[in-house]
């Protein structure tokens, strides 16, 4: 007899360490587009410049995912590969102490990853390294999940990727898609077989416009574009002002729920875990709106992706204080 291992979710992809260093608002120079949509900061070549504080929290989509999901009481594996270095080592255990399964991350010896979270004026830049996804998608038929969650992975994702998508078609479990800049890049072709199984597609409306080759002017262009490559519901974030989601019948908007902003990190992943929590317990589209967006608002407060995951409590407390923000069909 088979003893099956059964989870709500497995997170497909590393976790890694981050550290997050606050950049002082003087020795840096701010440089923006007259409409303010591009801005850059400069750092002297040569300079050293005193940082206002150091964090080091638990980084990467992954991760993030997996965490948002276990607070919220749904049984969560996260599948990968972590390289063995002491900052590898440090993110398994604090994974662990959260309760994510993590039997399932393959250990690739003398690689790491590792993220440079640089903050200025509450906005952040990442620098990120992730070792490569090593040999594929190694689980067997003895794993049950509902979903799976697919989002950055390394350089050579594309085995892993493929054979994932192929378990999940073969297991009857339901996909849901944030594709990283790696898959941005690659384009919708060469990863079509992944857009036409997924359920629930997740990607900020730059992502959208970029995937789809259009100008990001027009969401519904966007959100129907997108729908048509095969997934059921189709979600842009569109940072202060909200996110927009469709089904194939109805336009959604959810505006953001006000909330003092610390740091920027891992809000999109908080809204994607807010959003999947509600939706596989077959939660409304709009509420599974408001889900994502207290997260994401939760988040904000705190330095890291993480430290303002909600619990199954406090997500309920969130959701009666922002009980007058609703999402509305446009």
């Amino acid at each position: 007899v088979i003893q099956f291992m059964k989870y709500d979710m497995l997170s497909l992809g590393p976790a890694r360490m981050d550290v997050f260093v606050k950049l002082p608002d003087v020795d840096v120079e701010e440089v923006c587009s007259i409409d303010r949509k591009r801005c850059v900061i400069e750092l002297g070549f040569g300079e050293k410049i005193g940082v206002r504080g150091i964090d080091f929290a638990i980084g990467g989509n992954t991760g993030n995912n997996a965490v948002g999901l276990t607070r919220l009481g749904l049984k969560a594996a996260m599948v990968g590969s972590m390289g063995d270095s002491w900052t590898d080592e440090r993110a398994i255990a604090e994974l662990q102490k959260e309760g994510v399964d993590t039997q399932f991350i393959k250990i690739v010896p003398g690689k790491s990853g590792f993220g440079v979270v640089i903050n200025y004026q509450e906005e952040r830049t990442i620098l990120s390294y992730y070792p490569v996804a090593a040999d594929g998608f190694k689980i067997g038929d003895d794993v049950k999940s509902d979903w799976i969650y697919l989002t950055t992975a390394g350089d050579d994702f594309e085995q892993f990727y493929g054979e994932a998508v192929d378990w999940a078609v073969n297991h009857g479990t339901k996909i849901a898609f944030n594709p990283g800049s790696r898959q941005i890049k690659m384009g919708v072709e060469k990863l079509m077989f992944a857009y036409k199984n997924t359920q629930v597609l997740f990607v900020n409306r730059e992502e959208a416009a970029k995937l789809l080759g259009l100008e990001v002017t027009d969401i519904k262009a966007l959100l129907v574009g997108l729908q048509k490559l095969g997934p059921k519901v189709v979600v842009i974030t569109d940072g202060p002002a909200g996110t927009y989601a469709y089904d194939g019948t109805k336009f959604w908007l959810m505006p953001i729920v006000e909330a003092p902003v610390v740091e920027r990190t891992g809000a999109g992943d908080a809204f994607g875990s807010g959003f999947l929590g509600a939706y596989v317990q077959g939660k409304s589209l709009d509420e599974c709106l408001k889900w994502g967006t207290v997260n994401s608002a939760s988040v904000l407060g705190y330095i890291g992706p993480q430290a303002g995951l909600l619990t199954k409590e406090k997500i309920q407390e969130w959701l009666l204080k922002a009980v007058a923000v609703t999402a509305q069909e446009f």
